[in-house]
């Protein structure tokens, strides 16, 4: 995300699971442009460390 920013996308949004890690994020480089978004959906997190999740 910040390196969107940086690029000056138009739009660029995370929403955050309640431990802090992002489990989805919106990039929008020119709000007027089509297909230009990209959206990621984190759907499986290990917590760095405790081994693989079940």
């Amino acid at each position: 995300m910040n390196q969107a920013r940086e690029e000056n996308a138009d739009k660029a949004e995370a929403e955050y699971a309640a431990d802090g890690h992002p489990e989805r994020i919106t990039i929008d480089r020119l709000e007027n442009a089509i297909d230009d978004e990209a959206l990621y959906v984190i759907s499986d997190y290990d917590v760095p460390g405790a081994g693989p999740s079940s």
